[in-house]
């Protein structure tokens, strides 16, 4: 019986010479958009486990992208899990070590920062963690220069600096009206973190209540908001529904759709759940009626 064994290449060799597994298109805007998508995701991660309450994304000039939180930082060095180098030049087989739900996918999936790492001409992580800064600095992931741990007094907290590198991505101008829009999405999806992004005022407010009324602009009776955890044979889903109608006669009903942090096309079948709930709710009245100048939004996570 022969037995076949297969050579699995070094993680960075793997993501240079075929990006498209990683990013997808790497010859348009959406390869790029992945790649910031996951760098913002790390920060994300720790503001749905309650480490985090701020996020700042800066695009710059340089066509880089530049993420800071105000969480925990990243050890150096622990006694379960990866070390920092690990998540540098690794990619991370971990699971969440604070317990918390497993990585949010903003995009094609959870690449990690060592992937990201790869794909860059240039990446710089900062991170302060239990009174020591550590930085850190890459060209097409292969370190520049050795890792730099210091004391320092300065809070804690994470920054991912990284510029694509333009031997993988025909395209490096930094997708930042598409971005934007995301990045407003998330800021309704998570009130509780103060999220900002280049040319736009930093956002805190309350949620999926915001957006519908923005889109609503003027409401009858108001609106009513509900979120809870049901339990499922596959685990806990946490619901949040939103709703109001309009009083500006508009016929049209919309519901913003999203599932695991994402914006969905269609409704899908949590708008559809909606729907029926609405059905059952109001009995008498006609299908018509009950959606005439419908504004909602569903998130399940």
């Amino acid at each position: 019986m022969t037995t076949l064994k297969l050579e699995i290449p070094p993680l960075r060799e793997a993501v240079r010479k075929r990006p498209g597994m990683y990013f997808g298109d790497v010859h348009d805007k959406g390869g790029l958009f992945h790649l910031v998508l996951d760098v913002i995701a790390n920060a994300l991660d720790l503001a749905l486990g309650g480490r985090c309450t701020r996020i700042d994304v800066e695009f710059g000039d340089d066509d880089s992208v530049t993420v800071s939180d105000d969480g925990p930082g990243i050890p150096v060095a622990r006694d379960k899990g990866p070390s920092l180098i690990e998540i540098l030049e690794h990619r991370d087989e971990w699971p969440t070590v604070d317990g918390h739900r497993p990585h949010v996918h903003l995009g094609l999936g959870a690449i990690g920062l060592a992937v990201v790492n790869a794909a860059s001409e240039s990446f710089e992580l900062v991170t302060v963690c239990d009174g020591r800064r550590a930085t850190a600095r890459y060209s097409r992931g292969i370190a520049v220069q050795p890792l730099v741990v210091e004391p320092t007094t300065q809070p804690t907290g994470t920054r991912v600096r990284v510029r694509p590198d333009p031997q993988i991505f025909t395209v490096t101008r930094i997708p930042r009206e598409d971005l934007g829009a995301r990045l407003l999405d998330l800021s309704f999806l998570m009130p509780q973190v103060r999220l900002s992004w280049t040319g736009s005022a930093p956002r805190f407010g309350q949620g999926l209540v915001d957006l519908v009324r923005l889109s609503a602009r003027t409401t009858l009776g108001g609106i009513a908001h509900r979120r809870q955890e049901v339990e499922t044979e596959a685990g806990p889903i946490d619901v949040e529904v939103v709703l109001a109608w309009c009083d500006d006669s508009r016929p049209a009903t919309c519901i913003h759709g999203f599932v695991n942090m994402e914006r969905t096309r269609e409704p899908g079948t949590h708008g559809e759940g909606l729907l029926d709930g609405l059905r059952g709710f109001f009995p008498r009245k006609g299908a018509a009626a009950r959606r005439e100048g419908l504004m909602a939004a569903v998130a399940v996570i």
